[in-house]
């Protein structure tokens, strides 16, 4: 991106030139820095590095340092849980580099470990660089350079070089005298080229070997995302399960089609739109709920007893029993008693809360009768002419979640319903085998070009987007050239924003200079400041870390993405492309794309003089911001201040429901792979943007001399970029800081993957491979670079010196581009797919860990008293995949119906949660009243208990409760939503319990609870499990 610091004279039409016109970065204002400023930074920022690095080791170990830095030591399952970090600075270094490979890949997932991984990489090619080049090239550089000294111009005029400060030891410091001495750049050049292709080259060998182990370990071979692929582009013919089948059944043992799984996707965007409205109006009811408890709370009176209730106990709804007939006389009872609830809702006077509030506390809605005679909530934007009536916002809530659930209720047994539901031209296929996967998804399937293609392996269930399922190939290929139109029009609009905000940076200046600003001129002098500084700074920030990567992630959506691991790969391209882009002609050449498309157009031979004349001098710029990226943000990625801020001082602001306190209280912060990877290339190609958001402003120490009034400018206020291998060659000294830089940031990264994020989203690595590649960019761009600079060497005749050094560079280019072009072509087929040759050795590992299919080991069944009751409880523990739930036998057909699919896993659901919900009622105990410190403790403990208590391997379930979940592995998750279930904390006064009976006659299709959840005598909610009608299966999602 761009930015320009409008000078103080500036005026409202050049301000508005620069909006379209894209002022170029001012990075040629930096050229020669002071040695003292550059030493004043370096202290400046070492010292918030000390200060960033104390403050961790001070929090870490507090309750809310446990929350912030070492949450994987309680917060989620047994398996992945991490001992705590260690109190002594050394022993925690010391764990730092001492855990091991297969260690970071179970905690960290195969993309965390990459990512160190490339960190690593990316240190491992300049480290030896760094010594090598800075040792050869320094020297030449200064020794007898150009400096302060006068030399002749061809006119016979004497003239002054003025090369100071750090430019001493660059490329433009060496004499027209001795321009032999370019030799020795040519040499590090062709050094740093064959050695970063050929690290580059090994990196790429080693990813493809890692995940191959990866993939084909026992334990990676038993998940259902191994065995299944996902079919796009199906044709009419084929979409049945049928005609899947029997085209598919070729890849197993003596073609038995029993051995396939076939799920052919159903467009239930409908039964998908009523589930999300009924979320949104939990979530208000919720918030009601505690708003009127709230205000009870805050009145003084004797504490009663509080007993929690939890519905979950009660029986469940069984969809399919209850909505058989086919005249809709049942729909039709429940519609009526719902209505008749809900007047009695609106008119009940013997409610707890009216002895402590007036009516009018309650807030109020106001309805309109339409045509159909059914009652609605006014709006603005939708005009209806009927009779109008307010009632209780409390009483609609209630009444229209007990719709929503009595018509989602009626929608599921008519899951294969071809009127409702039409199915889709996709579908998901599992095999029995792994290599069968494998080999599906890499032989052509129809002989019509485009058809089942393109095919996806690794499909994780819980990855699916599933509003993605339906596109056609038409439609990707209209989809894409939309998607890309937008991302265009972003790199040319760019400009404006940046330059609007940093007009703002100038406001003091801007006051006086343009006419209709004239009333900011009263302001004062801290308010504007305020808005220049910090402001301008935190919303340059937001936009670059939050605005631009959301966009492109929207566009991977748009494209077409059918998977979230998907759309972090084609996030990562855009995010890439949109920073390289920028970067390259914004910083490099100090212009903008409105101003440089043009000229590249009508003189395409002018790009290596363009870089040439204008990278030298832009390489000045970066040494102070290196030094913020090596020491300020790395410190910052430790110390997350601003996960302090939100957790201990903005989140408590806002009115957070139980719901929301337990999701704040036990939500893992995950990585956004394509924003990570991108930042990070960009860093090491030409530059990269701050990979969080920082809010850290410093004084430019070039200006502290001066005699003018030093300028704020914001860490990112000029893009936000370090150099990588562009700058290589011409100014070899940023090789320590690139170097420094990385260093540091491969510690923090550790450190946070292995103690805090936990990641959602797994490509496998596929980011890092694509990462590895989007490094030729900046060997390319510095071969052009070279190149131009090469041919601009004149001598003290003012004639070419290195013609043949350019010569030699773009017999270089050239190379590297075939190097690139036959690596890609040898070792594409092995990034995605397993070669035959990896089969024998996986079988043979699966049967020295007994866990082949055939010899696995089924847990003992669970003690009867621990199986709950009700006519809706999964029936006998002999049920094998040929029987059913309810113990009846069942024929191939009835697997096939989705309905009855759906069916088994919310019955599996339901009794799981009773049994979740009694083991995690056992670690609940009201907390007494503790010091603060000591209560956050107890609570996260609790919770922490908690999710202990869910299965978290498929092991932990019984066989039929297994059956069912495999069985509906990859339906659409709507299809087994369960009820909600409306979740208010305990209070003193009882209210809550008073409002879970209001809401009894609603029946089962309302329910209320308020275990695990407490209202404090501050008003805040403490919460000690998740809440009431969270999926008792949510950890299995990281097994199938």
């Amino acid at each position: 991106m761009t930015t320009n610091i409008t000078s103080t004279n500036s005026t409202s039409n050049s301000t508005l030139y620069n909006w379209f016109g894209g002022a170029p970065a001012d990075v040629q204002a930096q050229a020669g820095i002071q040695l003292r400023g550059f030493l004043l930074n370096i202290a400046v920022n070492l010292g918030l590095f000390a200060a960033a690095i104390l403050a961790f080791f001070l929090l870490k170990s507090s309750a809310i340092g446990r929350r912030i830095y070492q949450p994987k030591t309680y917060l989620v399952q047994d398996r992945l849980r991490v001992d705590a970090v260690p109190a002594d600075p050394i022993r925690w270094l010391r764990r730092i580099f001492t855990i091991r490979d297969d260690e970071l890949m179970l905690k960290c997932g195969l993309d965390g470990y990459f990512f160190i991984r490339f960190l690593r990489a990316i240190l491992v090619i300049f480290l030896p660089l760094m010594v090598i080049l800075v040792t050869v090239l320094l020297p030449i550089n200064y020794n007898q350079g150009k400096g302060n000294s006068f030399h002749t111009t061809s006119d016979g005029k004497r003239v002054r070089w003025n090369v100071v400060g750090l430019d001493t030891l660059s490329w433009q410091n060496v004499d027209t005298d001795k321009t032999n001495r370019f030799w020795a750049h040519l040499v590090c050049a062709i050094l740093v080229v064959f050695w970063a292709v050929y690290r580059i080259y090994r990196e790429k060998v080693n990813f493809i070997d890692v995940r191959q182990r990866f993939l084909t370990s026992p334990e990676h071979r038993l998940k259902a995302s191994a065995r299944t692929i996902l079919v796009t582009n199906i044709p009419s013919e084929y979409r049945s399960k049928e005609a899947l089948e029997a085209l598919y059944d070729v890849f197993v043992d003596n073609d038995d089609r029993s051995r396939l799984t076939v799920w052919v996707n159903r467009d239930y965007k409908a039964l998908r739109d009523m589930v999300a409205r009924r979320r949104s109006l939990r979530h208000a009811l919720e918030k009601e709920e505690l708003r009127i408890l709230r205000l009870i709370n805050k009145k003084p009176r004797k504490s009663n007893v509080v007993s929690p209730v939890n519905p979950v106990s009660e029986k469940p709804r069984d969809s399919l029993s209850v909505y058989d007939d086919e005249k809709g006389v049942y729909l039709e009872q429940a519609r009526q008693s719902i209505a008749r609830a809900f007047e009695q809702d609106c008119y009940e006077e013997k409610q707890l809360w009216q002895e402590y509030l007036k009516p009018s506390a309650a807030s109020q809605i106001t309805l309109v009768q339409g045509k159909d005679e059914e009652w609605r909530p006014t709006s603005l934007f939708r005009l209806v002419s009927g009779e109008k009536r307010k009632v209780p916002k409390v009483a609609w809530l209630r009444a229209e979640v007990a719709r929503l659930t009595v018509r989602i209720d009626a929608l599921l047994p008519k899951l294969d319903d071809e009127e409702l539901f039409e199915k889709q031209n996709s579908a998901f296929i599992q095999f029995d085998r792994q290599m069968a996967a494998h080999m599906a998804c890499s032989l052509v399937s129809h002989n019509k070009a485009g058809r089942m293609s393109p095919r996806f392996l690794e499909v994780a269930p819980h990855e699916v987007i599933w509003a993605n399922m339906g596109v056609t190939s038409r439609g990707r290929v209209i989809r894409t050239c939309i998607a890309l139109v937008l991302f265009t029009g972003m790199l040319l609009l760019w400009s404006i924003p940046t330059t609007i905000l940093t007009s703002l940076s100038q406001l003091a200046s801007l006051r006086d200079s343009v006419s209709w600003l004239f009333w900011l001129q009263n302001w004062p002098s801290w308010i504007i400041g305020l808005i220049s500084g910090p402001l301008v700074s935190i919303l340059l920030a937001l936009l670059i870390q939050l605005v631009v990567p959301a966009l492109a992630r929207k566009l991977a959506v748009l494209v077409g993405a059918p998977t979230r691991s998907k759309r972090e790969l084609i996030t990562q391209d855009f995010y890439f492309t949109f920073l390289f882009v920028e970067l390259v002609l914004l910083t490099a050449v100090s212009s903008s794309v409105v101003k440089i498309v043009p000229l590249i157009i009508d003189n395409p031979v002018s790009i290596p003089t363009l870089l040439a004349t204008n990278v030298p001098t832009s390489a000045n710029y970066f040494f102070n911001y290196l030094i913020v990226q090596s020491l300020g943000f790395s410190g910052s990625v430790l110390f997350q201040y601003l996960r302090i801020l939100y957790i201990s001082l903005i989140w408590p602001c806002f009115t957070q429901t139980p719901r929301e306190e337990a999701w704040l209280q036990t939500t893992i912060p995950h990585q956004m792979w394509g924003n990570v990877y991108s930042l990070f290339t960009n860093f090491a190609v030409i530059g990269g943007y701050s990979c969080e958001a920082s809010y850290t402003w410093w004084i430019a120490p070039h200006d502290l001399f001066s005699s003018s009034q030093p300028k704020v400018e914001h860490v990112m206020q000029e893009a936000n970029r370090s150099p990588g291998f562009i700058f290589s060659v011409v100014s070899p000294l940023m090789l320590i800081f690139v170097s420094v830089t990385f260093s540091l940031f491969w510690v923090a990264y550790r450190h946070n993957y292995y103690y805090v994020q936990r990641n959602k989203v797994d490509t496998h690595g596929l980011l890092f491979n694509n990462a590895m590649s989007q490094l030729f960019a900046g060997i390319y761009v510095m071969e052009i670079a070279l190149i131009g600079l090469f041919l601009l060497v004149r001598d003290s005749q003012e004639n070419v010196a290195c013609e043949s050094q350019a010569i030699i560079m773009i017999v270089l280019m050239i190379l590297t581009a075939a190097a690139h072009y036959v690596m890609e072509r040898h070792l594409q087929p092995l990034y995605e797919f397993l070669p035959v040759t990896v089969e024998d050795a996986a079988v043979d590992a699966e049967r020295r860990a007994f866990i082949t299919c055939d010899d696995i080991e089924m847990p003992p069944e669970r003690p009867e008293h621990d199986r709950g009751s009700g006519s809706n409880d999964l029936a006998g523990s002999d049920m094998s995949p040929a029987k059913t739930l309810d113990g009846s036998s069942a024929s191939p057909e009835h697997w096939k119906s989705m309905s009855t699919t759906a069916h088994n896993a919310r019955n599996a659901l339901s009794r799981l949660k009773k049994e979740t919900a009694a083991r995690v009622t056992d670690v609940q105990v009201h907390l007494p009243d503790l010091p603060n410190a000591s209560r956050r403790r107890e609570v996260a403990d609790q919770l922490s208990a908690a999710i202990a208590g869910y299965p978290d391997e498929l092991t932990d379930l019984t066989p039929d409760e297994r059956v069912a979940q495999l069985r509906a592995a990859f339906q659409d998750p709507v299809t087994r939503e369960s009820a909600p279930v409306i979740w208010i904390p305990q209070d003193r006064a009882g209210v809550s319990e008073d409002a879970i009976r209001q809401a009894k006659k609603y029946g089962q299709y309302l329910q209320y609870s308020n275990a695990g959840a407490f209202l404090t005598a501050k008003n805040k909610c403490e919460v000690t499990q998740l809440a009431p009608d969270t999926r008792p299966d949510w950890l299995l999602d990281w097994v199938l």
